[in-house]
């Protein structure tokens, strides 16, 4: 069993580059088809989605050795499965996926691909790959990996789409594109997040008799792109010499009575094959007296598939069933020079012929049979028109060995049925063995590209990033060393369950749109500075441009698209409905009017906005305030607002004040501070001195000598500098915090004569003799730095928003407890 490990030659980075967001990396990780070409199988995630590609089997191997290495990756986290096309090492361990496994995501794949899926999962139950003996036991116990009701039960959960179609499944979208190959099979382009991915499967370029070849998606920009390596660097021939020379060799056989065996694949390259002979057939009539044959039942029920989705093909076939259609010729699949066997107890192995058979490895049924028949006589022919994957009987054919195992027998396997003595046999260790004098001969019909057509296709995509797969490792570093030459592209070839980790930086960008748009004023370019503009004015222009404009509103991410908008178009470009809570908090002052709540909230919060009731400027304890009460009773309410709006304070008579506010994390932080000011408001010190300022009336009659001692009705008058300097402090510290006040050590101290400095200097020693800090301070709020001189009431400040605040609560409070130095 494969160990999942991290390819740290991929991973490394400089020294210096900073250290990467995992959630900006893209993982890839080959559960198979890394460096091998069978059970395809990959993982790619970024941004916390996961895409599996197809869902294979190795054709080489048996029983749970031809799955790709599920139990590396938990399937229960992949959001989408997608499957290029219908072959067996890319779509035949999906039943397998969705019966057995804990997958719980969508599977994708064309129309024509379903249609042919359906029929080749149900062939591959009875023939290949899907039971194996147990090389444990003794017994021949038999592992059935999955079986024909599994297939059924599983093809509902099979979403069918068709070319050039977009479509978005938990933030992932996708669009298929011809890959040529096989029919139905494609190319997926991936987005998540704005990065791009294209994944070719197996894809080919060359202009055949059906397909539509594979073409660069256009006006799209391609982030990585995941590509085939099957042939490497090999160059194919030309097709027309390659046609030419395959119905020169075959005819040559067939003249002399030999047979030529081509076994193929039943669904793909069969077909073209068959497109090619018929053609040939035709326009050589000295030829027709030998039959032609293709041996595969599933190929003849496949058939239909191909005469459905003739839409899905090139312009050659779309002519010729337009032509039938209206009596000027026979359609493209009906062949006059080809016959379907239906099996081989039926056949009459008489004279020249040529028979197209499957499977196309010859690993078993009926290619093989047939193979073991016609091996002795050295007047038949076996040609090999695909690519067949190391450890297969068709690869090891080419090597021309002397004798081959013979494991099909006469008697039981007429038809094609796999040995009940020697199931899956392909190593010829204890079966018997047929010698081998039949010639072997190579045409590569395969429909993958060769090495020059894929180097100019991943040019043409021009990715900055190539990952290749399903390719064998010699093949695959040749391609890789190649690619690197040209020092255009990162290029990667992991092997079976190694990480890639890809890190892909990028800005997030966000569109504004309703309302919010309209409000947003175009970024102009500057016109070009003249030689009369002074240096003044181009640093006025460079300090509005560094500053920007500021756009306030709600994000909304969709799909990792964002979108800045305004409360009120929530439901129309979000689809959001929204609710706005409105909040109310009801108390009673006993004394405070409406003129002293005002202080002390302009106090808190600056400028506070009155929105009814007349302004009364009134003050405790006076006819003012008593003029102000008449006001408040006769307008019976007065509105304040509060840092522009966001709370509403409604103060009513006999001291009923109620606070209103829409409920938000900003709004209802200040509200709390609202009522924090509310309910200290009059037992505060600073409101008490407020409301001691001067009046109409006095308190000397009530001032009343007990034991010849006068008493002092107003306990805050007549208090001393040091006392009001404590009270000041005491002040800035409810409002800014006790942490956030630091009395300045070296006071600054204003130019005079020398006595009065002097004088001063023995003022401040004796301050801090008594513990009394020195009459200058630092305020530290949020990063923002403040100096306040008490000796002037100066204060300095590198933020003007912040030095405002600061110097109107110490103006405030050196109003309210007085200033120490006159």
């Amino acid at each position: 069993m494969a160990t999942k490990r991290p390819h740290a030659a991929m991973n490394a980075q400089p020294e210096d580059d900073p250290a990467v967001d995992p959630s900006d990396e893209l993982m890839f990780l080959a559960l198979g088809g890394g460096n091998e070409v069978g059970r395809s199988c990959h993982i790619i995630q970024y941004k916390g989605k996961t895409v599996m590609l197809d869902a294979g089997v190795h054709p080489a191997l048996d029983g749970l050795a031809t799955l790709p290495f599920y139990d590396e990756f938990d399937l229960s986290t992949v959001d989408i499965l997608l499957i290029t096309h219908f072959h067996m090492d890319h779509a035949a361990s999906l039943p397998y996926v969705l019966s057995k496994t804990n997958f719980t995501g969508k599977v994708y794949m064309t129309h024509p691909t379903k249609a042919i899926y359906k029929w080749m999962m149900q062939d591959s139950v009875r023939v290949q790959n899907t039971h194996t003996s147990s090389n444990s036991g003794s017994d021949g116990y038999i592992n059935q990996l999955f079986n024909e009701q599994d297939i059924l039960s599983t093809l509902p959960l099979i979403n069918t789409i068709g070319f050039h179609t977009t479509h978005t499944v938990n933030g992932i979208r996708f669009t298929p594109y011809p890959a040529g190959h096989v029919l139905g099979a494609c190319m997926y382009l991936i987005e998540i997040a704005g990065l791009n991915i294209l994944f070719t499967g197996d894809y080919s370029r060359e202009t055949d008799r059906h397909l539509i070849p594979a073409a660069v998606p256009r006006n799209t920009r391609i982030d990585c792109l995941i590509t085939e390596s099957t042939f490497g660097i090999s160059t194919h021939v030309p097709r027309a010499e390659r046609e030419s020379a395959l119905m020169k060799l075959v005819t040559s056989y067939v003249k002399d009575g030999g047979r030529c065996l081509l076994p193929v694949p039943a669904i793909g390259n069969a077909q073209e094959l068959m497109l090619i002979l018929e053609d040939y057939w035709s326009r050589h009539t000295e030829f027709q007296k030998y039959p032609i044959y293709y041996a595969s039942a599933l190929a003849r029920k496949c058939m239909v598939v191909y005469q459905t989705y003739i839409e899905a093909m090139n312009n050659n076939i779309r002519a010729k069933f337009q032509a039938s259609q209206t009596g000027q010729g026979s359609g493209p699949w009906d062949f006059q020079f080809i016959r379907s066997l239906r099996g081989l107890e039926k056949f009459e192995d008489v004279g020249g012929c040529v028979m197209l058979a499957s499977p196309g490895m010859l690993q078993n049924g009926v290619s093989r049979s047939l193979l073991e028949r016609w091996a002795p006589n050295e007047k038949n022919a076996v040609i090999i028109t695909g690519y067949n994957v190391e450890g297969t009987m068709a690869r090891k054919i080419q090597t021309d060995p002397e004798f081959i195992p013979a494991i099909m027998t006469a008697n039981n396997n007429r038809g094609g049925i796999l040995s009940k003595s020697r199931p899956g046999a392909g190593d010829g260790a204890e079966a018997p063995m047929i010698p081998r004098k039949c010639k072997v001969h190579e045409f590569s019909f395969a429909a993958h590209v060769d090495g020059q057509e894929n180097r100019e296709f991943i040019e043409e995509v021009d990715a900055p990033v190539v990952i290749l797969v399903h390719g064998e490792r010699h093949n695959m570093t040749r391609l890789r060393s190649r690619l690197l030459s040209l020092q255009k592209f990162k290029v990667y070839s992991p092997a079976n369950c190694e990480e890639v980790r890809i890190p892909f930086r990028r800005e997030k960008v966000a569109r504004v749109v309703g309302r919010l748009a309209s409000q947003v004023q175009p970024m102009l370019p500057s016109p070009p500075k003249s030689e009369d503009d002074d240096e003044e004015g181009g640093e006025e222009v460079k300090r509005r441009k560094d500053e920007g404009q500021v756009v306030s509103g709600v994000l909304v991410q969709n799909d990792f698209k964002l979108s800045l908008m305004a409360p009120e178009d929530l439901r129309e470009y979000a689809g959001l409905t929204t609710t706005t809570i409105l909040c109310r908090q009801k108390l009673t002052l006993a004394a405070a009017g409406v003129g002293l709540v005002r202080w002390a909230l302009e106090g808190t919060f600056g400028t506070v906005s009155t929105v009814s009731a007349a302004q009364t400027n009134g003050v405790s304890n006076g006819k003012k305030e008593e003029h102000a009460d008449k006001e408040i009773a006769r307008h019976e309410e007065t509105i304040f607002e509060i840092m522009g709006g966001a709370v509403r304070l409604i103060c009513r008579s006999r001291g009923e004040v109620e606070l209103e506010w829409e409920g938000n994390a900003t709004n209802d932080g200040i509200a709390d501070a609202v009522m924090a000011v509310l309910l200290t408001i009059e037992s505060s010190p600073a409101a008490v001195r407020q409301s001691s300022k001067m009046h109409v009336h006095n308190h000397h009659d009530n001032d009343k000598a007990t034991n010849g001692v006068a008493k002092k009705t107003n306990p805050f008058a007549n208090i001393t500098p040091e006392e009001r300097l404590s009270r000041l402090f005491m002040f800035l510290e409810a409002q800014f915090g006790e942490d956030a006040i630091t009395p300045i050590a070296q006071p600054k101290l204003t130019t005079g004569e020398m006595e009065d400095d002097v004088a001063r200097e023995k003022e401040l020693a004796r301050l801090h003799q008594l513990g009394i800090p020195v009459p200058g301070l630092e305020i530290r709020v949020d990063k923002m730095v403040a100096k306040v001189w008490l000796e002037r009431a100066e204060v300095e400040c590198g933020t003007k928003s912040f030095g405002d605040r600061v110097r109107a609560v110490v103006e405030r409070a050196m109003e309210t407890v007085a200033p120490l130095w006159q």
